[in-house]
């Protein structure tokens, strides 16, 4: 089925209902623009001031029979620029069953297309409904950018999907002005990093908290961040989910009702996904798995082996069949002839009172890899190393620790491991 058809299905029950709240735009409204044809060509380029105006642009695109293809700026201007040259080169490329070109944010080099499908998004959106039960809810707030896919397809999508009223939030994240934000709209539904919602849970204290529904994506959940919103938030239903850009991109979700007895893990597979565990890397088969890497037929073969997609995550599964991410495979670092995967000291750090986020990644020298660090929080340099010196193996300690104000970013919310 064609991904317009598909959710025009679903949103044509909601008539009158609001879609997009800054607007007020109704799905009827939503429905009849999106439908007024205005161009043929097979890419386009999804931009907007707001992210209201990009998700409308995005949802006219579908409307219309083209390839969408999110970007931002934000990407930096040759990531940009090479995205841009990469479509305006690309019109005689027949790809009818793509519904979106999805580029990664280009940490390490330049940006990949990911080709999803209109089947990749539709199974990915009825996988999700087979755990995410959104009957008691209203508004959701959207407040990262369009660009990454866990947006598009488990936030945007599926709640137009759902009949919610979607309110996107475009300010520079501040927890204060946020939590103002929640309460004005009477938001239900919030979907953010462990990190994220933590700065909410120190903000928040005993105020009342409107989120019905939290969703918590994008880092490990450790045991302290989950009792930590646990305490904080004692009226929301959290899960813990996990997916990535070439599975559309959910893969598998931890229910509120494992949320505090499995901390770490992102649950189990959702819908008729498949899991195995190859080398330590974890492996995916489902009808969500990406085409391919646009003109880049070589890393389609090294990602998907008979319909297998090769995540690039290392993990394992405990005894009852959770999954656990360990780290990233092709992240890992070695120094000394040990293998040290950055995410395991990163979850160690985060674990410490006064720390509110981490970095750590390899500095290449003349002696070998140096494992360096910067973070977040109140602790001063000297007090942290001393604090993880009871915690982390002589061997794998950061060699280099710096404060810093903020962690730069890509233009997606992944973390610059630079």
């Amino acid at each position: 089925m064609n991904l317009w058809n598909y959710l025009k299905s679903k949103m044509q029950k909601y008539g009158n209902r609001i879609a997009f709240a800054d607007s007020g735009l109704t799905y009827k409204d939503l429905l009849g623009f999106s439908e007024c044809l205005s161009s043929r060509s097979q890419f386009a380029l999804c931009e907007g001031e707001t992210r209201e105006l990009q998700a409308i642009t995005i949802l006219k695109c579908l409307a219309e029979g083209n390839i969408a293809v999110p970007v931002t700026k934000e990407y930096g201007e040759k990531n940009y620029g090479y995205i841009r040259n990469v479509i305006d080169n690309a019109m005689d490329v027949p790809l009818k069953d793509l519904a979106f070109l999805m580029f990664t944010s280009g940490t390490t080099g330049y940006p990949k297309g990911v080709m999803l499908t209109h089947e990749n998004i539709i199974s990915n959106l009825q996988y999700i409904g087979t755990y995410f039960d959104l009957s008691g809810v209203r508004n959701i707030c959207i407040a990262r950018p369009l660009v990454h896919i866990a947006v598009l397809t488990g936030e945007i999508l599926y709640a137009l999907c759902c009949g919610l009223t979607i309110h996107f939030y475009e300010e520079r994240f501040m927890p204060q002005r946020l939590l103002s934000f929640f309460r004005q709209r009477k938001i239900d539904v919030f979907c953010a990093t462990p990190t994220l919602y933590q700065a909410l849970a120190r903000a928040t204290k005993n105020k009342t908290f409107p989120i019905k529904v939290g969703v918590l994506s994008g880092e490990v959940l450790t045991s302290k961040a989950s009792e930590t919103l646990i305490a904080a938030f004692p009226q929301t239903m959290f899960y813990n989910v996990y997916g990535l850009t070439e599975h559309s991109p959910r893969v598998s979700a931890l229910l509120p009702k494992d949320f505090g007895r499995k901390s770490g893990s992102v649950g189990r597979s959702i819908g008729d996904v498949r899991l195995k565990i190859v080398d330590g890397e974890l492996c995916v088969k489902s009808a969500s798995v990406m085409k391919g890497y646009y003109l880049d037929e070589v890393k389609t073969r090294e990602k998907i082996k008979d319909g297998w997609l090769f995540t690039g995550d290392s993990a394992h599964f405990d005894e009852d069949g959770y999954l656990y991410i360990d780290g990233r495979k092709d992240g890992m670092l070695i120094k000394a002839g040990i293998n040290v995967y950055p995410e395991e000291i990163e979850n160690e750090v985060k674990d410490i009172d006064g720390i509110t986020d981490c970095l750590v990644f390899g500095l290449n020298t003349e002696i070998g890899t140096m494992i360096c660090m910067k973070y977040t929080g109140d602790l001063d340099p000297k007090e942290l190393r001393k604090q993880l010196n009871g915690r982390l193996n002589p061997n794998i300690m950061p060699s280099r620790i710096e404060k810093v104000e903020e962690l730069a970013r890509t233009a997606s919310g992944k973390k610059l491991r630079v």
